[in-house]
Order: C-alpha cells, then sequence, then structure tokens
C-alpha cells in the first residue's frame, strides 16, 4: 500500500494534494501512481478508496490530476460501483455529473452500479441513480439477477418497495435458475419482504424455477417456518405441488431435516405423507436416506408412514436405509416400525444385499446377529449376499460374510458363476487373493459356460489378476470352456492385448488353439476386429494366418464378413494373406464381403487387393451373384460399373437364367447378338 493509499483512504485531501502537485511534469509517473491497486482486499486504486470513504474532495483532486474514474478493480468495480455501495451519495453525483463516470459499467459478474446500490440498500442512490443518471432498473448480472433480485436478497424492503411502485420494476422476472424474486425472497427469510411482494406486487407465489420448484419448495429447503406458514395460511400456497422430479414440498422438509416444518405441514398443512416422487419414493424414502431419525420416527408414529412403502424398483424404506449405512435408523425401523428384514427389491435382492454391496459392515451385522437375515437368500439371478461384497470389492463384509455369517464360498448364481469368478471378473484382487487363500475357493471351478476364474480375468483385462492365478494358484492357462474356447482366445476376443502378451509369453498359452468350429486365436481376433491384437499374434505370437476353420475359412475371410477393413487391410499388405484363399464352398475373401454387405472391404478388395471378381464358387456363384441374391444394391451396382464385370460366360455350371438376372435381358441380348456375330 502507497502514501498516497493511506492518505486516501483517511480522506487527507492536504497531503494529497501535496503529493501530486510535486510530480507536476511526470505525468507518466503521476499517472500510474494515481490508478495503481493497493494489495488489498479487491485491491481498490487510491481513487476508489477515497470514494468509498465518501472523501468528494480527495476524489475531485484525483480526478483533476488524471485519474481515470472507470478503471476497474480486481473484481471489475469502478469508482461509482465502491460510491453506491457504500451510500456516498454526494460522490455518485458528482462522478456521475462531472467525472462522466459509466453508470451502466458492470463488475466481473456482470453487476452494475445500481445492483451495488441495491445491495447496500442505498434508497437515496437508488432512487438518483434511476431518476437522474438513467439507471437501468432491468440490467442484469451473470446470473440473470436484476436489481430487484439483489434488493430482496439483502432484504432491503423500502428499496423493493420502491422500484416495484414507482420504477414498475418486474416481480416475475426471472434468473438463470428460473428462480423469481420471491423465490429469493424466502431463500433468505425475509418474511416482511414476502408479505409485501405477495399483497402488493402481486408476486405469483406459484411460480416455479427450471426444476419446477415453487416457492414454498424453496421457503421449506431452507427451513423458514414462519414463512412456510405464511405462504400457506395467507398466499394460499399449494402444499401438494411438485418439482420436475415429481417431489412435493414435504420432501424436501424430510430431506433436510426440518422436523417442526414437517410436522406442521402434515397436521396443520395436511400434506399427505404417502405422495411418491417419479422414482416411486415416498416421503419416508427420502428421511431415511438422509439419516433424518427424528423425521422418521415421527413420520411413522404419528403421519402413519408405510413402512413397506416400495419405490419403482421395489426398495423399501429399509433398504435404502442399509445402502446409506443408517444404523440407527435401521435398527429403529426393525425393532419399532416391524420393517420387514428380508423384503426383496424387483431384483430379487435384500437389505442384506445393499449393505453388502456398499460395504456398510455394521449395518451386515446388525442385520445377520440381531435381525436374523438371510445370508444365503438369493436374487432373481441367483446371487447371494457373497457374490455381491465380491463384485464391488467390499473386502471387510466378504471376511465377516464367511468367517462369522459363515456364507458359503462356492454358492453359484444361475450361470453357475461363484463369488470367485465375480470377484476376478471385476478385478477385485485382494478380494480374489483372500477367498483363495483363507476361503479356499475353488480356483478351477466352472460356469454353465465351464469358464473358470481365469477366463472372467482374460476377458475384463484384470493382468494382476491373470497373473495371480497363473503364477501362485497354478490356474490352468490351457483349460477350455463348453465352446472349447482357451483363455486366450478369450482375451484375444475382447481386445486385452496386455493379457495376451503375458498369457503368451509368460503363461506359455498354445496360439493355434482352436475352439470347436476349429477358429484359432487369430480367427477371434479378426472377427472383432482388435487390429493391435492382431498384428501382435502375427509379429511376436508366430500366429498362422492362413489356418481355416472347419467351414475352411481363413483369418482373412472372417475380418472380411465381419467389415474390419483394417484388419483387411494389414493382413494383406503386412501379413502377406492370400486374398484369393478358398473355403470348403470354393468361395474367396470378396464372396464373403459381398455376401455380407460389407462395400468398403469389396471396394478395397478389388481397387487395391486386386481380388478376382469374375471367381466363381463351387456352385458356380461370383461375388456379384451373391450380392444380387441378397439384395445387396450398392455392391451390386458396384460389381456392376465395369462392363467386363457384367460380361459373365455362360459355362456348364452356370445356368442361363443366372446369366439372365446378373446381366438384365436387354444385355443378355446383346450378348447373343455379339456371340453370333463372332
Amino acid at each position: 500500500m502507497t502514501l498516497l493509499h493511506v492518505a486516501a483512504g483517511e480522506g487527507a485531501v492536504k497531503i494529497i494534494k501535496f503529493l501530486l502537485n510535486s510530480l507536476k511534469g511526470y505525468e507518466k509517473i503521476l499517472k500510474s501512481l494515481v490508478e495503481d491497486n493497493t494489495y488489498n482486499f479487491m485491491n481498490p486504486t487510491a481513487l476508489q478508496l477515497a470514494a468509498a470513504g465518501g472523501y468528494l474532495d480527495v476524489v475531485q483532486c484525483f480526478v483533476e490530476h488524471g485519474a481515470d474514474v472507470n478503471v476497474k478493480s480486481d473484481y471489475g468495480k469502478t469508482v461509482l460501483h465502491w460510491a453506491a455501495q457504500y451510500d456516498k451519495w454526494d460522490v455518485v453525483q458528482w462522478l456521475v455529473k462531472h467525472g462522466k463516470a459509466n453508470v451502466e459499467a458492470t463488475d466481473n459478474y456482470g453487476r452494475t452500479v445500481l445492483h451495488s446500490a441495491a445491495q447496500g440498500n442505498k434508497l437515496d442512490v437508488v432512487q438518483w441513480l434511476v431518476e437522474h443518471g438513467k439507471a437501468n432498473v432491468e440490467a442484469t448480472d451473470n446470473d440473470g439477477r436484476t436489481v430487484l433480485h439483489w434488493a430482496v436478497q439483502w432484504n432491503k424492503l423500502d428499496v423493493v418497495q420502491w422500484l416495484v411502485e414507482y420504477e414498475k420494476a418486474n416481480v416475475e422476472a426471472t434468473d438463470n435458475d428460473g428462480r423469481t424474486v420471491l423465490h429469493w425472497a424466502v431463500q433468505e427469510n425475509k418474511l416482511d419482504v414476502v408479505q409485501w411482494l405477495v399483497e402488493h406486487g402481486k408476486a405469483n407465489v406459484e411460480a416455479t424455477d427450471n426444476y419446477g420448484r415453487t416457492v414454498l419448495h424453496w421457503a421449506v429447503h431452507w427451513n423458514k417456518l414462519d414463512v412456510v406458514q405464511w405462504l400457506v395460511k395467507h398466499g394460499k400456497t399449494n402444499v401438494e405441488a411438485t418439482d420436475n422430479c415429481g417431489r412435493t414440498v414435504l420432501y424436501y422438509a424430510a430431506q433436510v431435516n426440518k422436523l417442526d416444518v414437517v410436522q406442521w405441514l402434515v397436521e396443520h398443512g395436511k400434506a399427505n405423507v404417502e405422495a411418491t416422487d417419479k422414482q416411486g419414493m415416498t416421503v419416508l424414502h427420502w428421511a431415511v436416506q438422509c439419516n433424518k431419525l427424528d423425521v422418521v420416527q415421527w413420520l411413522v408414529e404419528h403421519g402413519k408412514a408405510n413402512v413397506e412403502a416400495t419405490d419403482n424398483y421395489g426398495r423399501t424404506v429399509l433398504h435404502w436405509a442399509a445402502q446409506w449405512n443408517q444404523l440407527d435408523v435401521v435398527q429403529w425401523l426393525v425393532e419399532h416400525g416391524k420393517a420387514n428384514v428380508e423384503a426383496t427389491d424387483n431384483y430379487g435382492r435384500t437389505v442384506l444385499y445393499y449393505a453388502a454391496q456398499e460395504n456398510k459392515l455394521d449395518v451386515v451385522q446388525w442385520l445377520v446377529e440381531h435381525g436374523k437375515a438371510n445370508i444365503e437368500a438369493t436374487d432373481k439371478q441367483g446371487m447371494t449376499v457373497l457374490h455381491y461384497a465380491a463384485r464391488w470389492n467390499k473386502l471387510d463384509a466378504v471376511q465377516w460374510l464367511v468367517e462369522h455369517g459363515e456364507a458359503n464360498i462356492e454358492a453359484t448364481d444361475n450361470d453357475g458363476r461363484t463369488v470367485l469368478h465375480w470377484a476376478a471378473q471385476w478385478n477385485k484382487l485382494d478380494v480374489v487373493q483372500w477367498l483363495v487363500e483363507h476361503g479356499k475357493a475353488n480356483v478351477e471351478a466352472t460356469d454353465n459356460d465351464g469358464r473358470m476364474v481365469l477366463y472372467y480375468a482374460a476377458q475384463e483385462n484384470k493382468l494382476d489378476v491373470v497373473q495371480w492365478l497363473v503364477e501362485h494358484e497354478k490356474a490352468n492357462v490351457e483349460a477350455t470352456d463348453n465352446y472349447r474356447q482357451t483363455v486366450l482366445h478369450s482375451a484375444a476376443q475382447w481386445n486385452k492385448l496386455d493379457v495376451v502378451q503375458w498369457l503368451v509369453e509368460h503363461g506359455k498359452a498354445n496360439v493355434e488353439a482352436t475352439d470347436n468350429y476349429r477358429r484359432t486365436v487369430l480367427h477371434s481376433a479378426a472377427q472383432w476386429n482388435k487390429l493391435d491384437v492382431v498384428q501382435w499374434l502375427v509379429k511376436h505370437g508366430k500366429a498362422n494366418i492362413e489356418a481355416t476353420d472347419n467351414d475352411g475359412q481363413a483369418v482373412l475371410h472372417y475380418a472380411a464378413q465381419w467389415n474390419k477393413l483394417d484388419v483387411v487391410q494389414w493382413l494383406v499388405e503386412h501379413g502377406k494373406a492370400n486374398i484369393e484363399a478358398t473355403d470348403n464352398y470354393g468361395r474367396t475373401v470378396l464372396h464373403s464381403a459381398a455376401q455380407w454387405n460389407k462395400l468398403d472391404v469389396v471396394q478395397w478388395l478389388v481397387e487395391h487387393g486386386k481380388a478376382n471378381v469374375e471367381t466363381a464358387d463351387n456352385d458356380g456363384k461370383t461375388p456379384l451373384n451373391l450380392a444380387e441374391k441378397q439384395k445387396h444394391k450398392k455392391i451390386t451396382e458396384y460389381l456392376k460399373k465395369d462392363s467386363s464385370i457384367c460380361r459373365v460366360s455362360c459355362t456348364e455350371s452356370t445356368a442361363m437364367t443366372d446369366v439372365i438376372t446378373v446381366n438384365g435381358l436387354e444385355d443378355f441380348v446383346d450378348l447373343l447378338c455379339e456371340t453370333r456375330e463372332d
């Protein structure tokens, strides 16, 4: 802070004049000194400090010596903002009349000088700025709030009254969130302002913001009981109004633990305790979720709220209490509310599932030990509580359920998957290790498809789990499922390159292993467009590009018929795959692409791969024949565009009807004429 700033803040005009006069002839230094920001709150200039202090003579002195009245502080406030906010009426007048200060200047938040005056409850300044400075009453800041919004927010009733009565300020103006002036009044608990706006300003008590919340919603949310009472009794506001989510005012009261508001709304406002929102949740669901035990107790005991009410997903109040770890609420609901511990949601999950899934160990323990919850209960997928705890990596819950609850580690779901399958699939290494080392879970257990735990770890790219299972538990890398697919097939199919690399290099997995259809790992990678896996298997795994399945289809056939153009290109250009290789039906790669409507592959094979478009399969069908038969119009047009393609010869294996079908009757006649002339 410079000496000039100190003097300005104290109104020491003689010192200031001495300092400024001594710098005459040094205009650059003078201008820099006058407009310098002090290292203080909001970094005001010396001129701004003088204006805020109401030292008009100092302000005049600075302006006479070249100070810019429109220079802004760090937050974008001008001298006029400071003077207006601190009710320095004479300074405001002089700055506008003689200093040519901009009345509509805005700070970094888009607030005008009039916003500042309204915020500071400066009625005389507000009046003068509007009447003489022609300040815009409806100007909005960056949040869309008008001057009236600010006056209401800061409880400036006299300013509110003047703006509405004399300047016709819009009472229903909304900010960017759709909140009216009345919304802000109730939020700030300004009962006198609320009353005046409704009774004299005719403000709409049912106005809603962008989220459908009425003024009453806001009053309840901010626990303004006196405002709530007045709005209901005198404003006749609708107690059952719902927001965009279908939540009534009572929801908000329960959610924010406003017991006095809850009681009044139910007893005097006759609010419906059993009202449900769009998720089917009642007020009690919300009270439970937010751990409002006193509200829960009152709603059940006095409001007769239904403890067994379910939301759209079939979840009871107890489900929600368990999920949100509200042990005291859980205990009370079971012991006093007689809530059903074994109630199930739409998916067959009990309350214990939710507690275990969310790792609420104290709730899990209490439900089992005191609530006698069934540990082995299964949901509609056949999954037990232990399955859920393992899936969601809740190790402490897993340990307690096994050691104290004696949960069955080898329990299987409807697909035959054990707890270990789920832990491995969801990359829960610590859970996997504990289940195997302490729970003695079977690493080689298979599901209904014959897939082991290692299969799921590879499929989901859980490399650390894969490594641990193979290195520590000797999991069989070459084990096959019911379709004879190995772990490597799974990793390749799901594009898990790091797992593929590790299985081949460290697990010694067989790259040429084939499934029931004699498809290799490379077939799987090509089919599912896993280019990086394809490249690695060929370059480093030495996978056979020309390996064929039971139908004689090579890897390139798979890439072509599944429209994997990048794989097709790489196999041909780098892998030197044979474009003219045929399967057991005599069909080339181009046949496959044409039959399965893969236009981009067809184009590339013809234009870059130089595939033979006239090759016929064992039935004498060309790629064009197959495309026409399948009604693939674009491919048909593309293959027909070259006249040489259209002129197919009538061999013994090609029926005349096929020739007519391919070429059209007119072309066929022309062809016969040409043949006759020859």
